[in-house]
């Protein structure tokens, strides 16, 4: 069953606070919560912040290790078939009782680092690639981890996140993990996000944490 629900719409239209209240409701109805969120600007604003502010069950996990980004240097075949010996699955399995907070932001900012104070190019493109095939490893995994019961009734809500372009569909090992994502119209891109249902929004006013 794949159950992959995507908003598309620009900036400042209330995508994070409909994100948020959806955390709230489906934590009630029992669902362990993965949170992946790359917000750059506006942290304090970002989903990620606003569910850890929130939540005293949640832990940050955020990979600065180059690395451990696999997926890319290794087929797809030789991920999935290995996938417990790469990151994050040790990470996941020590927060799983947690609300799992990925924070993607480090690469993109490092790109954007790179970019500012040398104009190289080939830099931020590397500093990028890192961060799409470090989201694609994250969720290909939390899919995996489901599909072969070592998580169980998890959702995973994403607050724009890019995804790269591949020959391949991580949704095709999908099982009952379920995703409600939010991006900009520009970011919308990567494979992934094909398999997704574009969905309207209720949107709701700014809320008080």
């Amino acid at each position: 069953m794949k159950n992959n629900q995507l908003i598309v719409e620009s900036q400042e239209t209330g995508k994070t606070t409909y994100l948020f209240n959806e955390f709230d409701r489906l934590l009630l109805e029992g669902f362990g919560i993965i949170i992946l969120d790359s917000a750059t600007e506006h942290e304090e604003k970002s989903l990620l912040k606003k569910v850890v502010n929130n939540c005293e069950n949640s832990a940050i996990i955020n990979l600065q290790d180059e690395q451990k980004i696999v997926l890319g240097n290794v087929c797809i075949g030789d991920f999935v078939a290995n996938f417990m010996n790469y990151f994050p699955f040790k990470e996941v399995i020590k927060n799983k009782d947690k609300v799992i907070c990925f924070d993607l932001s480090y690469f993109l900012e490092k790109g954007h680092e790179v970019y500012e104070n040398t104009s190289d190019i080939r830099q931020y493109t590397y500093f990028r690639t890192l961060y799409n095939n470090l989201a694609q490893q994250i969720v290909l995994s939390l899919i995996l981890m489901e599909k072969y019961g070592i998580i169980k009734k998890k959702y995973v809500i994403m607050d724009e996140i890019e995804f790269p372009i591949t020959d391949y569909e991580i949704s095709s090992y999908q099982k009952e993990l379920q995703f409600l994502a939010s991006v900009h119209p520009e970011n919308a891109f990567g494979t992934f996000y094909e398999s997704f249902d574009k969905i309207k929004f209720k949107k709701y006013e700014k809320r008080k944490d």
